[in-house]
Order: structure tokens, then sequence, then C-alpha cells
């Protein structure tokens, strides 16, 4: 078995877990984040809305590093 210590294990890769993985690894933590589906988001249950001035505050200039 493997001896990996992490400082958190996000259970969840959709909308929430990722954003919490984002913000604790640029903090600095160690971070493992734990995905049933198939990919990130695969089980994602946010009705397909996104806050883009939320998101703005956590991942600033998002909108311009996206494909157009």
């Amino acid at each position: 078995m493997s001896e990996d210590i992490f400082d958190a294990i996000i259970v969840g890769a959709g909308l929430a877990g990722s954003v919490a993985a984002l913000v604790l690894a640029r903090e600095g933590a160690q971070v493992l984040v734990i995905e049933r589906g198939n990919s990130a988001g695969a089980k994602n249950v946010t009705g397909g809305r996104l806050y883009a001035h939320s998101l703005e505050r956590i991942i600033p200039g998002f909108a311009d590093q996206a494909p157009h």
C-alpha cells in the first residue's frame, strides 16, 4: 500500500469539488480528488449554470483563457 499523505481528500470532481481542490492546491495543500465518473464532472448535477462573476473571483481571466 502507498504511503502517500494528503492534506485534503475531495470526493467528487464536480464544480464544488474541483473548485475546492483548486483553492486548496493554490494554498500549497497536497490534494487528492476522487471521482466515480469516467472524467471530472461526469456525474455533475449543477443544472448547467455557471455564474461568471463568481468564477472570475476564483479563476481571474477564465473567460479570456477559454477556447472560443
